[in-house]
């Protein structure tokens, strides 16, 4: 049946938003690791990758050149666009068209622009957005979801990136799609935007695949074109299959099992913040570093240890496992200490710092990476069988963890998504 799927019959795939290459990064994993089964053969170039957000450019042409150390893919055969909206003749009557239902009738009148190009980044020149892709996937933006963003969902004003997502595949016919979000993403609004597919909703977090030290509740919906793509295998079946594998292996990480920075590392790390914060105390070497911390979020960690202490009645400094978030207020309780595992991260882990008191210190930029499955180890890489991913650079890393999707989870999904659906 594999050898039927998408999995082996797909020959290119695009991406919007891509978690900062994790879609890209974790395919070519996947893309490996089928190879070496040498049950079916899988070869999925990207051929398109957008995304607004400068940095994640940046990070997004870097992993194009990991991905071909792992595949052999060119990355002079893969776009990379800017803003979506670009696919729009006229972007302004979305963009200041009204409540959503308005929008998406707009939306259906609208083509693609008349020359059906955009400027890449890869190329330095203006390229065709329309890609013979088979599969695509993206992490669309999620705060009109949450509380931060009022709940607003579908009249939020992200709800254009879901109608442009729509109309992009709408027009290319994509046969297949992958949508990763917060649970409480608004799937009536994405069958809205995407009315030639039929959507498949899954569940996940990082435990169900061994990383029990990690948050990250996500949704994945799977969506089948309707006249190109056809069922192949239950992917409810499938996927609950391989979290019952898992969990019978008693695969399972702690949060302690994240911290493999070294102690130049560490310091390197602490040098950075004393520079950027402008402070003169740096002591190369010292620890605790609590010195480092700025007043709110010395404020946050006095906090927290007092309310872990009446909880708990134990000392906060002697448990391995424990992390606090201090880019919380202490009231949100954002720690490890009921779940066991570390708080999701979010935009603001960029800068905000996960306190570990039996340490002294924060997780650093490379441990958040690797709580979030990626390479970064040679001792992780080694087992993928991959060169390891870069973690070292400081800002780099934090701009992925502010940006990304867990590593093995997006892999999992992919692989589940393009091995339950063929074409028709």
């Amino acid at each position: 049946m594999a050898k039927e799927s998408w999995l082996a019959q797909a020959t290119g795939a695009g991406s919007f938003c891509s978690g900062c290459g994790t879609a890209e990064l974790s395919r070519a994993v996947l893309q490996h690791v089928v190879n070496q089964t040498g049950h079916v053969t899988m070869d999925i170039p990207t051929l398109f990758m957008w995304d607004l957000d400068h940095r994640c450019q940046t990070l997004l042409q870097e992993s194009a050149l990991w991905v071909r150390d792992v595949t052999g893919h060119d990355p002079a055969d893969t776009c990379l666009f800017g803003d979506m909206m670009q696919i729009f003749e006229n972007r302004q009557l979305l963009v200041n068209g009204g409540d959503f239902s308005k929008k998406l009738g707009t939306v259906r009148e609208l083509g693609l622009q008349g020359s059906s190009c955009a400027p890449c980044l890869m190329h330095n020149t203006h390229c065709c957005i329309r890609k013979p892709a088979q599969f695509c996937i993206s992490g669309l933006p999620c705060p009109d979801f949450s509380t931060a963003g009022k709940r607003l969902k579908r009249e939020g004003p992200t709800n254009v990136v879901y109608l442009a997502h729509g109309h992009y595949h709408k027009v290319n016919r994509t046969p297949l799609l992958l949508i990763e979000c917060t649970k409480d993403l608004d799937l009536g609004m994405v069958e809205d935007c995407h009315v030639d597919y039929d959507f498949y909703q899954l569940f996940s977090e990082p435990s169900d695949f061994g990383f029990g030290g990690t948050a990250r509740y996500r949704t994945w919906l799977m969506g089948a074109q309707r006249e190109s793509t056809s069922w192949q295998s239950d992917p409810f079946d499938v996927y609950n299959d391989i979290v019952a594998r898992f969990r019978d292996s008693d695969i399972s990480t702690q949060v302690n099992h994240y911290l493999v920075a070294s102690d130049t590392e560490i310091k390197m790390e602490a040098a950075q913040l004393a520079l950027d914060r402008g402070l003169d105390s740096f002591k190369p070497g010292e620890t605790p570093l609590e010195y480092l911390l700025n007043t709110r979020e010395r404020v946050t960690l006095d906090s927290l240890n007092q309310k872990y202490l009446v909880r708990y009645g134990a000392d906060p400094s002697l448990q391995e496992n424990l992390v606090y978030f201090l880019g919380d207020s202490a009231d949100y309780q954002s720690w490890s200490a009921v779940s066991g595992k570390i708080p999701t991260f979010r935009l603001n882990s960029r800068t905000g710092k996960y306190w570990l008191p039996a340490r002294g210190r924060w997780l650093t930029a490379k441990e958040r990476l690797t709580a979030l499955g990626f390479p970064t180890t040679s001792e992780v890489a080694a087992s993928m069988q991959v060169p390891p991913i870069g973690a070292v650079d400081v800002q780099r890393a934090s701009d992925i963890c502010g940006n990304s999707m867990h590593f093995q989870t997006c892999g999992i999904m992919q692989l589940l998504t393009l091995a339950c659906f063929g074409p028709s």
